[in-house]
């Protein structure tokens, strides 16, 4: 067999060989003829730069050994079409040069670049001409997005708009006018439209044209993301389809929700009653295209009044707390009341406000699990200035006089008073200031009596209130006294005494005489 193979190998070697003889032997007989270093010109050639373009593109033509043809009628043509110059002469030489302009509507693919004559073709190249392009630096995203698109092959100089398809609905997003290449680079932001793919589509007034894709991904957005029960939260979204949406919250569905011909849609809903915690919010269109997003429930603390006096009977009251767990309310740092939530982790309670000063105060609500604070403000506004009734204006009183003055009202009771006595009215050293009074009277200790008045001298008093949040209110305006003596004598006896105490004087006088002129007689006889 091996034998067989072999033989029928070498059968067609042989016959191969006879098959080259001629030409071999014609080879040899040139070789023969023709003497070595003969050479023959190279005819016409041409080169085109660039080698590619889009149309409006200026091109050049280079060509070689047109000398043969100086006398001949030369035409450029692309493919079968003449074309005009933009630059240089057509004419016969050593070299060529010209340019052209790509002509509009010159469509994409390979070109044939040639120098015709009356014989024909003299010289040819290919030009190619690149198909419009338009490529996404991303392929899908949410509405919003901000994408950018590179496009090629575009007519050279003129306008090249960037179109967004909606449904049926088109609009321009971008555009720019493409560089000498046929390039151009925009940017857009993807607009509202519903979910899937979407045309987007690059062209110019001369029909260019291209096109590609992009996937719109649904979206959803929740404002705040954090609520307590009976807040209005806002649900909205994006790249939905379908007329309508369906809104869950922790498995129940809580609304529906209209969808726009472009895919989005808006909602509004109040926290119902929940404890505390982080629960999703689904959303599905009619597609069952579902997306989710959390919210967090928050417990929350609620007060009949958030300003008020001290005392006041304030109300509060808490959602979403533990179920069944006892809660301790703290005003600042005190406690102020203890209370139970309910099944669905509610609460209410009152306390009265402490006593404090005006401004914000801190409640502290916790149930050992949910801490939550509110503020409270006491209210500032100071008591009226008290009405002095006892001394009055100008009055001599006794040393121990009892200074007296009508109660004032103020929302922040009990209200407490402060009474100064001073020699000057300006009382910058007072001589008695006491504070904290309860009662709308103060009688002088003995230790603190008045001493008596001197003619022409007087006292000063005056008083104010401070309410239980200590707001102080304006001193009144000082009242003038004077003190009597303790022993007071009838009027002719003032006299009497006058009377008497002028002649013990007149006495003294007239004895001092007497005894000056004994002493200067004494000296006389001395002498």
């Amino acid at each position: 067999m091996y034998g067989l193979r072999l033989a029928k190998m070498l059968t067609k070697l042989k016959l191969r060989a006879v098959a080259l003889f001629p030409l071999v032997l014609i080879l040899a007989t040139l070789a023969t003829i023709i003497p070595a270093g003969t050479t023959y010109a190279a005819g016409p050639a041409i080169a085109v730069s660039p080698a590619s373009g889009v149309p409006g593109t200026t091109v050049r033509v280079t060509g070689t050994a047109f000398g043969t043809y100086a006398s001949d009628l030369m035409q450029l043509y692309l493919d079968d079409v003449p074309l005009k110059p933009s630059s240089g002469t057509i004419s016969g030489g050593a070299t060529l040069q010209t340019a052209f302009i790509v002509p509009d509507l010159t469509s994409p693919g390979y070109h044939i670049i040639s120098i015709r004559a009356r014989g024909g073709v003299l010289a040819e190249n290919q030009f190619y001409v690149p198909n419009p392009e338009i490529v996404l630096d991303h392929w899908s995203g949410a509405v919003g997005t901000n994408i950018k698109a590179y496009c090629k092959g575009f007519h050279a100089g003129k306008e090249v708009s960037i179109q967004y398809y909606s449904t049926a609905v088109s609009e321009v997003v971008a555009s720019q006018t493409a560089s000498d290449t046929g390039e151009c680079t925009v940017q857009f932001m993807l607009p509202v439209s519903s979910t899937g793919q979407h045309d987007v589509i690059a062209k110019n007034e001369v029909g260019d044209f291209a096109q590609t894709e992009f996937e719109v991904i649904p979206t959803m957005s929740i404002s705040p993301s954090t609520g307590g029960v009976g807040d209005k939260i806002n649900i909205a979204g994006t790249g939905f389809n379908g007329d309508e949406v369906g809104i869950s919250l922790h498995g129940t569905r809580i609304g529906f929700a209209p969808v726009s011909a472009r895919g989005s849609f808006s909602y509004v809903f109040n926290v119902p009653v929940m404890q505390a915690g982080t629960y999703v919010v689904e959303i599905e269109d009619s597609s069952q295209t579902k997306r989710w997003i959390d919210f967090t429930v928050d417990a929350k603390l609620t007060l009949s009044k958030p300003t008020g006096e001290v005392g006041l009977k304030l109300m509060i009251s808490g959602t979403a707390f533990e179920v069944g767990g006892m809660i301790q309310i703290k005003y600042d740092n005190d406690e102020v009341a203890w209370v139970m939530a309910d099944q669905d982790g509610a609460f209410s309670t009152s306390f009265n406000v402490p006593v404090s000063t005006s401004g914000g105060h801190i409640i502290t609500v916790s149930d050992g699990f949910n801490t939550r604070y509110i503020v409270f403000n006491v209210e500032s506004d100071a008591p009226p200035a008290p009405k002095p009734t006892t001394p009055k204006l100008d009055s001599v009183v006794s040393a121990d006089v009892v200074f007296d003055w009508e109660s004032v009202y103020d929302p922040s009771e009990p209200v407490s008073y402060s009474i100064q006595i001073s020699r000057t009215a300006d009382f910058v050293q007072p001589i008695l200031n006491k504070q904290g009074l309860t009662s709308s009277h103060y009688e002088l200790t003995k230790e603190e009596a008045l001493r008596p008045s001197r003619r022409s001298t007087y006292y000063y008093w005056r008083v104010r209130a401070t309410d239980s949040a200590s707001n102080q209110g304006d001193w009144s305006a000082p009242i003038a006294f004077q003190v009597e003596p303790s022993n007071v004598l009838p009027l002719w006896a003032d006299f009497a005494l006058g009377f008497i105490g002028l002649l013990l004087v007149i006495i003294l006088i007239s004895r001092v005489r007497k005894g000056t002129k004994a002493l200067d007689a004494e000296k006389k006889e001395t002498k």
